[in-house]
């Protein structure tokens, strides 16, 4: 497989802050997963809730079958910037959207089987007036955690999670009701976060030990998303091997929703570094950025063990280290709040930080700019695509700015 290319962004020609795709790696990390694809047969949808930047939908729909959503407003952007083929779960339903939804949705999976009995009435009156064709699927949780370095902040199956039907409630639904699967083309599973092969094959096997019983007369089984896909050292063939004996196995379809691994290694947050200060009772000094860490990176918030890579900086976490080297920066960001800075980490560089120097977070794009809020009226980043031009020369094309009327219709 080929490896992911070296990067070619000059942030001297990028204004901060800003989101910036580069089109070249984003286009290998496609590449990885049309492979993949083409290899097995498998359906592969892009997962709006990690990425959803739409004006670049007319690059990833040449790669890609649809998209995976979890809302009307992701189901209504999928239909109308992608193409029709919308795959939609969400934990619960809302009577007055379902309608829409099933306008806009070629597939619609539940959450749990009392939300299919509300549904399915609605679901059959819709494709006998209509005529189109819907499909219904249903989400099963088989209470697998594997490897969980989160404490179960990223697990959908950690104990109390809300989604999906666990193998006790399988069974009592269908000894309450025989027919109560009649209607369901398909199970999803979403059980990863940023997981290897072997994780799956570990992964999938407690699915199957659990559910595969169930598998026989079904269309398509979604195996969710969650695995890094377009790393260099993922085993792509061996991913291949797997899902094609998984469908032999049980005469279905394999769906997968790659969201991350879209943009993965593909894009960076730059922002520029407005003031460096300098406190006598900590070991470190504080860079001051033209970005929020509330609003821009929420995640790194709500999970204090995630590292921000930084291009040029090794990551410390240790303060023994710190003390013995005078060139360790904590970031924080620009807002009034006093947690808006990375927490739990710092960053080492090879030179002193000063004002205007730019500092680029790497692996900045998924999750963060689906995320990205105007509190406290920090400015949005601009959203920037990284490019060859005509002439073979790379340069920066704006997609996307922000001002102050955005802020304004936001708050009234």
């Amino acid at each position: 497989m080929k490896k992911r290319p070296a990067s070619t962004l000059d942030p001297k020609k990028i204004k901060s802050a800003a989101f910036v795709i580069e089109e070249d790696l984003l286009r290998h990390n496609l590449e990885r997963l049309k492979y993949i694809k083409d290899q097995t047969g498998c359906k592969m949808f892009q997962a709006l809730k990690t990425w959803a930047t739409w004006p670049l939908f007319s690059i990833t729909k040449k790669y890609l079958d649809g998209t995976e959503v979890s809302s009307l407003n992701e189901a209504k952007l999928g239909y109308e910037k992608f193409n029709r083929s919308v795959h939609m779960f969400a934990p619960a339903y809302k009577e007055e959207e379902f309608n829409e939804i099933l306008k806009y949705c070629s597939t619609i999976i539940f959450n749990s089987f009392s939300q299919w009995k509300k549904f399915k009435p609605a679901v059959s009156k819709f494709v006998k007036k209509t005529g189109l064709k819907r499909e219904c699927g249903l989400r099963i949780n088989p209470e697998y955690t594997g490897k969980d370095e989160h404490s179960g902040l990223w697990s959908p199956c950690a104990p109390g999670s809300r989604l999906g039907v666990r193998i006790s409630e399988f069974k009592e639904a269908l000894k309450a009701d025989p027919k109560a699967l009649d209607g369901i083309s398909g199970f999803h599973f979403h059980i990863f976060f940023d997981k290897t092969f072997e994780d799956l094959k570990e992964g999938l096997k407690a699915v199957e030990d659990k559910f595969g019983e169930y598998f026989a007369g079904r269309k398509w089984i979604n195996f969710g998303g969650g695995q890094k896909m377009t790393d260099d050292d993922y085993d792509v063939e061996g991913l291949i091997k797997l899902v094609k004996n998984f469908q032999q196995k049980y005469n279905v379809t394999v769906h997968m929703e790659p969201g991350a691994v879209i943009v993965k290694c593909a894009g960076v947050l730059v922002s520029s570094v407005l003031d460096v200060v300098e406190r006598d009772d900590v070991p470190y000094k504080i860079a001051i950025l033209d970005m929020s860490f509330n609003a821009h990176t929420p995640d790194f918030l709500l999970s204090t063990d995630l590292d921000m890579p930084v291009t040029g900086a090794v990551i410390i976490r240790d303060e023994s280290i710190i003390k013995k080297n005078s060139n360790t920066y904590q970031l924080a960001g620009g807002t009034c709040v006093t947690g808006d800075k990375l927490l739990g980490q710092y960053h080492l560089f090879k030179n002193p930080l000063k004002a205007g120097d730019k500092v680029l977070m790497e692996d900045g794009i998924q999750y963060n700019l689906v995320q990205c809020t105007m509190f406290n009226g920090v400015q949005h980043p601009d959203i920037v695509l990284w490019k060859k031009n005509s002439k073979g020369k790379y340069g920066p094309k704006l997609i996307r700015t922000f001002n102050y009327q955005d802020f304004k219709k936001r708050m009234g």
